[in-house]
């Protein structure tokens, strides 16, 4: 005859679990550091400066043909 036995749970390292979670959550965020380097500033700078062109780009130009047209009507 055969009997099903029960086993005992194994008893889980919650420590551990959280421990390499972290750890590999900080090897992430230095990678991504290390990955964005010193021109970060730069390259924010100059994306944020194309989003503001492109969004403007007819209406800044209008102004430039007006201005220059307002120019050269003046020097006449």
């Amino acid at each position: 005859m055969i009997t099903a036995q029960a086993q005992a749970p194994q008893p889980v390292d919650i420590h551990a679990i959280v421990s390499s979670d972290m750890m590999a959550l900080a090897s992430h965020m230095r990678d991504c550091q290390r990955s964005h380097g010193a021109l970060l500033p730069v390259l924010s700078a100059l994306e944020w400066a194309k989003a503001m062109a492109t969004g403007h780009i007819v209406t800044t130009g209008a102004l430039v043909g007006a201005t220059a047209l307002c120019l050269l009507l003046a020097l006449r």
